[in-house]
């Protein structure tokens, strides 16, 4: 196994101080992203033609929401476009990055869907289930190769509230993390029928990190303008939580002990939203049921190393948990796992493997201190 660096950040100060030193160390990164992402869209979108400026206009659709929800993160995305020497709406539509997936679906379903798509596998831990009586949150991240060479790792002081260990692509104002409060959170893509301007993914899941209460976190989800369908799984020390959304509604699932999920609604209610046939294969429901029973088999013992070995797991391959491209891909189309991330919402770490868990190894950033050790 080998150990891929990503670069890591430390950022504080204003917003718009924390953006201009994101854009201005990942410079180089960033333009190259913001440069070549329409490419890929329109690699993966052929039937619609898509066009860079139809694209930017896609994603300014929904500045007003952003700036209602949140001035400070629009500062952010303004101190990067600065800091990084090109346009705001670039970063923007970087920032869109997911919502743009629902351009591939909306009432014309999956029948102009890649075949080939599939996406991540997330699991939420509770004290029941884990050893020693502690909780875990963590997931399999899979995305066009692509998006792997543009992975990096914020370490945020913000002048109040938490601190934050995020990972996410340059330019973005995050994916996936944890705070100093405690709490954790990773996502799964749906694509709803109901997809609309609203607040995209990185707003909220930054609204989320710097949340002080799970409460506040789990409302900065449930009752945001949500501009389109994710599964959201939240821990802290003391509550865990799964909500299904789309755009208009949610659903917090039951947990009992442990909960895995992937690229479906399972919630009674919103089934409804999901939009026809856009999985075109039965891999999300795979993975979901292998995740479900190694939770279920492994309860009580339940470890970030017991984690791990789901992560690498290889059931129903390339579509796995630990998914991998077919051989005749490029990047900008072969979904594979572009990271996976076990995070402990008690001693505030997170365990972080850059590329195939199957083939990389595992490191442990924490927030306890700014030096980074070895996982395994």
């Amino acid at each position: 196994m080998i150990t891929p660096h990503i670069p890591v950040l430390e950022l504080s100060g204003s917003p718009y101080e924390i953006g201009h030193a994101h854009g201005s160390s990942l410079k180089t990164e960033i333009r190259a992203f913001a440069g070549t992402i329409a490419n890929v869209h329109d690699v993966n979108n052929p039937w619609f033609n898509i066009e860079h400026e139809r694209l930017s206009t896609f994603a300014m659709r929904n500045i007003g929401f952003l700036e209602r929800f949140s001035s400070d993160l629009v500062q952010e995305m303004r101190g990067i476009a600065d800091g990084a020497g090109i346009d705001f709406e670039a970063v923007l539509l970087l920032n869109t990055f997911l919502e743009l997936e629902d351009l591939r679906a909306p009432t014309l379903g999956g029948t102009l869907l890649a075949n080939r798509l599939w996406g991540c596998t997330t699991f939420n831990v509770s004290g029941r289930d884990g050893r020693e009586g502690r909780s875990f949150l963590g997931q399999t991240y899979d995305m066009e190769r692509y998006y792997r060479d543009f992975l990096c790792l914020l370490r945020v002081k913000p002048a109040s509230g938490p601190e934050m260990l995020i990972v996410t692509l340059a330019g973005i104002l995050g994916l996936v993390g944890l705070n100093s409060a405690g709490i954790c959170a990773v996502i799964n893509k749906i694509v709803a029928t109901d997809a609309r301007p609203g607040v995209i993914y990185p707003f909220v899941m930054r609204g989320v990190l710097g949340s002080e209460r799970i409460g506040d976190a789990l409302g900065n989800v449930i009752f945001s303008p949500r501009a389109s369908g994710l599964n959201y799984q939240l821990s802290s020390p003391d509550a865990a939580f799964c909500v299904e959304t789309s755009a208009t509604r949610y659903e917090i699932l039951s947990m009992d002990g442990s909960l895995a999920h992937t690229n479906h609604y399972v919630g009674s209610t919103m089934r409804q939203f999901e939009t026809p046939n856009w999985l075109s294969h039965g891999g999300s429901m795979v993975r979901k049921q292998v995740a479900d029973n190694f939770l279920r088999r492994s309860s009580g013992n339940l470890d970030p190393e017991r984690l791990k070995e789901l992560t690498r797991d290889h059931t129903n391959y390339p579509r796995s948990i630990c998914a991998h491209g077919f051989q005749d891909e490029s990047s900008e189309v072969a979904f594979e796992t572009i990271f996976a991330m076990i995070m402990d919402p008690v001693e505030r770490h997170m365990d972080l493997c850059v590329g195939n868990p199957c083939q990389n190894h595992y490191i442990r950033h924490s927030l306890q201190a700014k030096s980074s050790d070895m996982a395994e």
